[in-house]
């Protein structure tokens, strides 16, 4: 195990990245955007140390201290050995693999190394070792900075989707304290909110503006499939949103509101061939969420989360009838909890207080969009709009999914940083009445 407390080297080194994150702001955004820019990068550096110090001296290590324990010993061998570095980073596990590694190089913990998705972090996070020197604290700094470009473009798409709510865009894309914290570290969810960030903007400009070009393509692909080795759940319930948006979008300019109406069906239709086939088809690489095995996988998920290993801060949504039916039975409570949990009636130690309070100014949104807007203008916004319709669907299943399979409020507020600035930016665009459109 390697050293993941923070050194005076390191300190000393600091203003090193700092510098390098303040040149970013200076070369990379355009415009009044630099403001924005450089209060985001703030930001999100700050909550990139800050869940790093938690994790190092509150919770005393973690995944995220395992992940880079995990990387430090691939990137020993690849200096040492350059060619069997390099193999050994791209083959999978095995007792061979995992043999070549010496007192020299230091050893990988195997359940990482192990694990596609556990291993994908690590994989990403060993080229900023290389740049870190090894240390956790500056690699930290380097990984906070690089990954803040996904987030980024979410803000972009926020602005142009709504200009007249720049700030709304600001606060939803770039300053939602638990995305901040949770999304900014060294991290599964780090990787995985960026990767979709990216994923949603290249979709917008390939599929809705119709603006091609390649570099969007091509991090959009790199994305989608870092979500599907990390998280394929999240794919899952992205990919039928997206395909719900594009068609929304095109019957939207249809003229005639009769041929809109009839033509609804059809695309529902289409949509839910559209997944089908293409759930089949990735049934390889999904593994536990595949068709066959993505129910056994929630239940077996949520009974491991609810041991006493995992500190007792768990709810309880009931029996779990393993059906269709008994599964939707299961929809209001479990989506509530995807969404608002813990409340402030949960709370027993800081951290969760922390959760807690932003869940009740999410609650209080839902409920004032609802109580001082009309409940049918409301309505009428989000499902005629085709971002909202995304952003609701999207929510909803990622909401309903976390909330059914994830019984623990630890894992839970991690789980929902990806739904946490669709939702902020969609009620607060209703809320203030300030207009989306695609101009």
């Amino acid at each position: 195990m390697y050293s993941t407390t923070i050194e005076t080297w390191e300190l000393l080194l600091s203003p090193i990245y700092f510098g390098f994150a303040a040149l970013l702001c200076l070369v990379y955004p355009k415009g009044e955007d630099r403001t924005h820019f450089t209060i985001g990068l703030t930001a999100r550096i700050g909550g990139g140390i800050m869940y790093g110090l938690i994790y190092l001296f509150y919770y005393g290590g973690g995944d995220t201290t395992a992940y880079f324990n995990t990387a430090i010993p691939f990137l020993n061998l690849i200096v040492q050995d350059p060619l069997l570095g390099i193999q050994l980073f791209f083959d999978a596990y095995s007792i061979e693999n995992y043999s070549v590694f010496t007192e020299s190089t230091g050893f990988p913990y195997r359940y990482i190394y192990a694990d596609i998705s556990t291993f994908t972090v690590s994989r990403i996070i060993t080229p900023f070792l290389l740049f870190g020197l090894k240390s956790y604290f500056l690699t930290t700094i380097l990984f906070s900075t690089i990954t803040y470009l996904g987030t980024w473009k979410l803000y972009v798409l926020f602005k142009r989707l709504a200009p007249s709510s720049v700030n709304l865009a600001l606060f939803s894309a770039l300053l939602f304290p638990s995305v901040l914290f949770w999304g900014s570290g060294i991290s599964k969810d780090t990787i995985t909110y960026t990767s979709l960030a990216y994923v949603v903007y290249a979709f917008y400009f390939t599929f809705i503006v119709k603006e091609v070009k390649i570099w969007r393509i091509v991090i959009a692909v790199a994305g989608a499939l870092l979500i599907l080795l990390i998280k394929p759940y999240i794919f899952l319930i992205l990919f039928p949103g997206a395909l719900v948006w594009v068609f929304h979008d095109r019957i939207q300019k249809i003229r005639y509101r009769f041929v809109r109406a009839a033509i609804v069906p059809l695309t529902a239709l289409i949509t839910a061939l559209i997944f089908g086939i293409t759930f089949s088809n990735l049934s390889p690489i999904l593994g536990d969420y595949s068709a066959e095995n993505i129910l056994q996988k929630a239940l077996i998920t949520q009974d491991d989360l609810k041991r006493d290993y995992y500190g007792g801060n768990t709810f309880d949504i009931g029996e779990i009838d393993p059906t269709i039916v008994g599964v939707l039975s299961k929809f209001p409570i479990a989506t509530f909890y995807g969404f608002f949990g813990p409340t402030l009636l949960d709370v027993n130690n800081p951290v969760m207080l922390f959760s807690a309070l932003e869940n009740t100014f999410l609650l209080f949104l839902t409920i004032a969009v609802f109580a001082f807007r009309s409940p049918l203008e409301t309505i009428r916004k989000l499902m005629s709009n085709p971002f909202f319709s995304f952003c609701l669907l999207f929510c909803l299943f990622l909401g309903f999914a976390i909330g059914f399979t994830t019984p623990n409020y630890g894992a839970l507020v991690r789980f929902k940083i990806p739904l946490v600035p669709f939702y902020c930016f969609m009620l607060l665009t209703i809320f203030y009445r300030k207009p989306v459109g695609y101009s």
